[in-house]
């Protein structure tokens, strides 16, 4: 393999407006001999705030002034990072359930219109579920099963990116605001959630492939509990699926505050539990056998669409641009 800057391809940028979190990740391309051929770029540059959009929305229907300022000022120093380290970067902005739901969702749009040039993607369910199986496959090419992209405002399923999909409201901040912190009530939210979703059982002996954050967590907190080696991403680690349930039963039955010192984003132990109590229930619903864990998610979902496509050789339309380097809005 040969690893060399690609100065003659500009990096490519993803600013993902999450219900629980903003990030910007940017990529590069390090090497041409692999396959796939996405497998020759890498991550480079990776930002994150936990700006809690989709707090109060399930209430209100509105993202809270607060958190708005919030992203506001995380928005604007992803646009200084970018403009001093990669001011070449072709960048997506992409926005999922909050930014979907919310009436007041023209003041952040505006913004990103004003920083980036262009106005985010505000992607339906559907592509959300079809991104983030693209980015399962970004680490495991061949992976098959059900594919659960869990966020802080809906959850993604699917069986594949020619199979069937579909986006529930069952977001972690969702939850946990509509059960007003109870988990009996927050059970049978999920419940009645799932119960329509008939290709669930579809997957009945194969694998659960996880996505986002919160599981993310689950499966670093599992591997420490384990005293395993902790690496520096949780990518391809798996159990078995009755092993897996009995220890979200365990998350469900901790409180925060017990969680919060041995999380490495300790603004995760609220919510933690309700993100264990979808995955009990989605593991009794479809029958798996075994759970993986899975690092990457919608980001590395659209480089591999935008490696696929080739559309790191030119930008395209207001889909991809270039970085708006005008004087940041205030």
């Amino acid at each position: 393999m040969r690893i060399a800057e690609h100065h003659d391809v500009p990096p490519l940028g993803v600013l993902d407006i999450g219900s629980n979190t903003v990030r910007l990740v940017l990529f590069r391309k390090q090497s041409t001999d692999l396959e796939p051929a996405w497998a020759n770029w890498r991550e480079v540059f990776n930002m994150r705030e936990p700006c809690r959009l989709g707090e109060g929305l399930a209430a209100t229907g509105e993202m809270k002034p607060a958190n708005l300022a919030h992203a506001f000022r995380a928005i604007r120093d992803f646009r200084r990072a970018l403009a001093e380290s990669a001011p070449d970067a072709y960048i997506d902005v992409l926005a999922t359930a909050a930014v979907r739901d919310a009436s007041n969702a023209n003041r952040l749009i505006d913004l990103i219109d004003r920083a980036f040039g262009a106005p985010p993607r505000v992607l339906s369910g559907d592509e959300e579920a079809r991104y983030a199986t693209l980015g399962v496959l970004y680490g495991r090419e061949h992976a098959r099963g059900l594919f659960a992209d869990l966020g802080g405002g809906s959850l993604e399923l699917s069986l594949g990116e020619d199979g069937a999909m579909t986006s529930v409201p069952l977001g972690v901040l969702r939850l946990l605001e509509q059960s007003r912190g109870k988990h009996g009530r927050a059970r049978t939210i999920i419940r009645e959630a799932l119960k329509p979703v008939r290709f669930i059982r579809e997957s009945e002996s194969e694998t659960l492939h996880l996505v986002g954050g919160s599981w993310r967590a689950m499966g670093m907190l599992h591997r420490l509990l384990q005293r395993e080696p902790l690496p520096q991403l949780i990518e391809g680690y798996a159990l078995k699926a009755r092993k897996t349930r009995h220890f979200a039963g365990r998350i469900v039955r901790e409180k925060p505050d017990r969680l919060r010192p041995y999380l490495r984003r300790s603004d995760r132990a609220d919510t933690l539990p309700y993100a264990a109590l979808v995955l009990r229930r989605l593991i009794k619903q479809s029958g798996v056998s075994r759970v993986r864990f899975s690092q990457y998610g919608i980001r590395e979902g659209l480089l591999v669409d935008w490696v696929r496509q080739e559309r790191f050789s030119a930008p395209v339309n207001d889909r991809q641009f270039t970085l708006n380097l005008d004087e940041p809005p205030t």
